[in-house]
């Protein structure tokens, strides 16, 4: 029998689940996909098309209600069982990732806000060799007027199966700057701008060089997005045509396809110069490789940390946005790191082009001077150059359904 806390926590006879935020998200696919199955029910005609697009939508239905990111507390087996993959029942048929850990082992599990993200953190104990990584905590979604309530059924269960529980929900980072701020680069600021548990490996001091990720001039932008232009048409006549949606998908996701490839090797053109060139950022406690597709002149440079006047790190927040929900899932988003040399012109290392946040907790434990500096600027804009088209398409779709079953009613 189970038993639900504000969606967020599941109880059974034998084990006592933490459901993630991330999970949870999983019902706005189903109630779109919901509606567009009832759709096609209502319209539906028997033919190889009809039953193949109910088919389609079945299964994608199936797949997403499977799908599960949460934390299990086995009470007769005494095991916590981190599992994030597609699983029926106890048929875990695809896991991504899946973790596990004796009660024995556990020291205490931590509630903490973070960003405004309630989270729950598992400490080992000293004596586990594996040191709990980033993936050690999992993040809630709950009402605000339903943490008392979620807070309280988390203590009850977990202290029941005799598993510390320390901190609360609404304990902030101790460190604070104002919106659109800069402030000086220290652990306490790493800690409050990336999150938790970042110090307990050794520091990353290679980073690989993305080339795809590296920024074009804008002459090459109407090259690269030439084909998705074309396909966005040929979508566009398909549905006007034959109301085929499927086959304009199709052809749309092709054409991105072919721009994403395009922009690959316009990339790779570019930067490696007729070459194979070393794409690697190296970090130490003297110096800086910076790799040659950084500079105009495609030579790498070696710049000593003696010489480096100041590192500003332009950042915001990824969807960050107004509003409960979505302020639950913010995360930093690095734009550029600006490299200010004395004797020589300053440098700009796109953040998506490597590791950035890694980056910066190395700047951070090797001892560089840096800042960081909030700017007002919308990490990932491509994001609704795609999001916007969707949201047209689902309500295009909708709208013609609704229209089509009215049609035929009155018929």
């Amino acid at each position: 029998m189970f038993s639900k806390t504000a969606g967020t926590l599941l109880k059974s006879q034998s084990s006592f689940s933490i459901i993630s935020a991330f999970e949870k998200m999983k019902w706005v696919f189903l109630f779109l996909n919901l509606i567009h199955l009832v759709l096609e029910s209502i319209l539906f005609t028997l033919s190889i098309e009809s039953l193949g697009r109910v088919i389609i939508s079945t299964l994608l239905m199936l797949i997403a209600f499977s799908y599960q990111y949460r934390w299990c507390f086995n009470t007769s087996r005494k095991v916590l069982t981190q599992f994030h993959g597609f699983k029926l029942g106890n048929i875990a048929f695809y896991t991504i990732s899946q973790r596990e850990f004796d009660y024995a082992n556990i020291k205490n599990i931590e509630l903490k806000e973070v960003h405004n993200a309630k989270k729950v953190i598992l400490h080992l104990k000293d004596a586990q060799h594996t040191q709990p990584s980033k993936q050690a905590s999992i993040s809630l979604k709950v009402k605000s007027s339903k943490i008392p309530s979620v807070v309280q059924q988390l203590r009850t269960n977990l202290l029941s199966q005799g598993i510390n529980v320390i901190g609360q929900f609404g304990s902030e980072n101790s460190k604070e700057w104002p919106s659109f701020g800069s402030v000086a680069l220290d652990q306490d600021t790493v800690k409050a701008f990336i999150g938790i548990n970042l110090f307990n490996s050794p520091v990353k001091r290679q980073f690989p060089v993305t080339l795809f990720m590296l920024p074009l001039p804008s002459q090459y932008f109407h090259r690269v997005w030439t084909p998705s232009y074309i396909s966005c048409m040929i979508a566009l006549f398909i549905i006007y045509s034959s109301q085929n949606f499927i086959a304009a998908i199709v052809v749309g996701l092709f054409g991105a396809g072919i721009s994403a490839v395009r922009r690959k090797l316009i990339c790779d053109e570019y930067y490696a110069f007729g070459a194979s060139p070393i794409t690697e950022i190296v970090i130490s406690e003297e110096y800086l490789d910076i790799p040659a597709v950084y500079f105009k002149n495609k030579q790498a440079k070696q710049i000593k940390k003696t010489d480096i006047q100041s590192i500003d790190i332009e950042w915001n927040w990824y969807k960050s946005h107004s509003g409960e929900l979505n302020d639950r899932y913010r995360e930093p988003y690095v734009f550029n790191l600006n490299i200010d040399v004395e004797n020589d012109s300053s440098l700009a290392l796109a953040g998506q082009s490597f590791d950035s946040e890694k980056f910066v907790i190395a700047l951070c434990e090797l001892g560089y001077s840096a800042t960081l500096t909030q700017i007002p600027k919308t990490p990932m804009a491509w994001r609704y150059y795609i999001l916007g088209p969707l949201v047209v398409f689902l309500i295009g779709v909708i709208g013609y359904g609704l229209y089509m079953a009215y049609f035929r009613l009155i018929a």
